[in-house]
């Protein structure tokens, strides 16, 4: 698994994700491109306006969220007419694209979503980036080797605050995953693919991780051979492709305490969790350790079952979370839709001593889990700040394929604060030394007596 940009940064119900999550030579006059560049993207903007705002189709209400003043005015569409006739007609190239132009339209509308409001997530995909952000709903890497990829100094550790990174690293390798299987392990050094140097895919390890993936990722059954240094060894290890369908959950006791890890809200995590919780509980745990770190986010109403599983509604309990959308100017008591999302009824850790652990990456989804533990005080948080995004996404299909991915709601925990910018404050603060002394039930990691989140949260629940 190769990092990839906004995963994890969506969340919205069905289609969409809380991420986090995706994510023009000399000519005369010098005016000109922005000349042709401005009239062409006004007239497929305005164009699609005009044919869409009084459709009942989805689009036509998407257009109206949008654009709602354009209803109400007359378009000069002739002038925007003939600005794109004269596109065709005299620009010094013949081969404009339409398609292109019309994605750079509607990009051009997210661009000034972003710095009209400051709004970070939403996002315009193609088709193939909308495909893989559902896919990786569904928990699934296409042709991959499931491994994790960052840019380090010499011998893979940690660069500090004034050095600059030299080698790209293996940081994660997944278990059960092709890549821990061929022999891969967390802390090799990432030399050649396919025996192409890493200086051929860029000159500085971010710009190489940026374009290797294309190569790691292949056809499934196929294969790719990574060579590696591991100390003073030099290993060339091939590696066979595949499908992935990698879990969200994972779970382990320490004496009677369970853990279980959630890395995203995919589709089925709540049910996930519930089952790991009921298994713990079977072999004799009496207290609970949800890790949520790294946790980038997914869908609202799996944040809704797996927070119900720690909640149990009353007169005092309601809620996990209150999302409201269409706000005027900011003031959440303006909002023309609120949606309730109420704690479920058989939740099966109700009682038991509960520790959420939380960091920096968790996100989304994870934060409204958190959000409700924490305003109920059901549990104790234990960990650093949480990242702080606030917002739900929800997932618009365009006529070629390709996805609006628009922020419609700010969401509201039980207290009715937004944790939008801020994030939430964990009840213990506790660092970690390095990113690496974090242990993972998903992937190679450190020992988790190395990792002192883990320790404080296992003390506090009696582990």
């Amino acid at each position: 698994m190769i990092p990839s940009p906004g995963r994890g940064a969506g969340l919205s119900d069905p289609a969409g994700s809380d991420e986090a999550p995706p994510r023009r030579r000399q000519r005369i006059p010098p005016s000109a491109p922005l000349f042709v560049a401005v009239a062409l993207a006004c007239w497929l903007t305005g164009l699609l306006a005009v044919n869409l705002y009084g459709s009942n189709s989805p689009l036509g209400g998407l257009t109206r969220l949008l654009l709602p003043q354009v209803g109400r005015q007359n378009l000069d569409t002739a002038t925007v007419d003939a600005a794109w006739d004269t596109v065709r007609q005299q620009y010094w190239r013949r081969d404009v694209s339409s398609n292109a132009a019309t994605q750079g339209a509607v990009s051009g509308i997210v661009d000034d979503l972003h710095s009209t409001f400051g709004d970070r997530f939403t996002a315009f995909y193609t088709a193939s980036q909308y495909q893989q952000l559902q896919d990786s709903l569904n928990g699934k890497r296409s042709g991959s080797v499931g491994i994790e990829l960052d840019a380090r100094c010499a011998g893979g550790a940690l660069c500090a605050a004034s050095a600059q990174p030299s080698v790209v690293a293996i940081v994660g390798v997944l278990h059960g995953q092709p890549a821990e299987r061929a022999g891969i392990q967390r802390g090799d050094i990432l030399a050649k693919v396919d025996h192409k140097p890493m200086s051929d895919f860029g000159a500085d390890p971010a710009t190489q991780i940026d374009k290797v993936g294309s190569s790691i990722r292949g056809s499934a059954g196929t294969s790719v051979t990574l060579t590696v240094a591991r100390g003073q060894q030099v290993l060339d290890i091939a590696v066979t492709r595949e499908d992935l369908s990698v879990p969200s959950v994972f779970s382990q006791r320490f004496g009677r305490v369970v853990e279980v890890e959630v890395t995203a809200f995919d589709q089925n995590t709540g049910d996930a969790v519930r089952k790991a919780l009921t298994d713990g509980f079977a072999a004799g745990a009496t207290g609970v350790v949800l890790d949520l770190r790294h946790n980038p986010g997914g869908l609202v109403s799996e944040a809704q079952a797996v927070a119900s599983q720690f909640l149990a509604r009353s007169a005092a309990q309601q809620d996990v979370v209150v999302r409201r959308g269409r706000i005027e100017g900011g003031d959440p008591g303006t909002a023309q839709t609120v949606v309730h999302d109420a704690i479920e009824s058989g939740g099966v850790a109700t009682t038991q001593k509960l520790a959420v652990l939380v960091d920096g990456d968790s996100a989304s989804a994870a934060e409204i889990v958190a959000a409700a533990i924490h305003d109920y005080r059901r549990g104790e948080m234990v960990g650093e700040k949480t990242f702080g995004k606030g917002s739900v996404q929800q997932d618009f299909s365009l006529p070629d394929g390709s996805d609006l991915h628009l922020t419609v709601e700010k969401w509201y925990g039980p207290a009715g604060e937004t944790i939008d910018g801020t994030g939430i404050s964990p009840d213990k603060v506790v660092a970690l030394a390095s990113a690496d002394d974090r242990f993972r039930l998903d992937a190679q990691s450190a020992d988790p007596a190395a990792d002192p989140q883990l320790q404080q949260a296992l003390t506090l629940v009696g582990g």
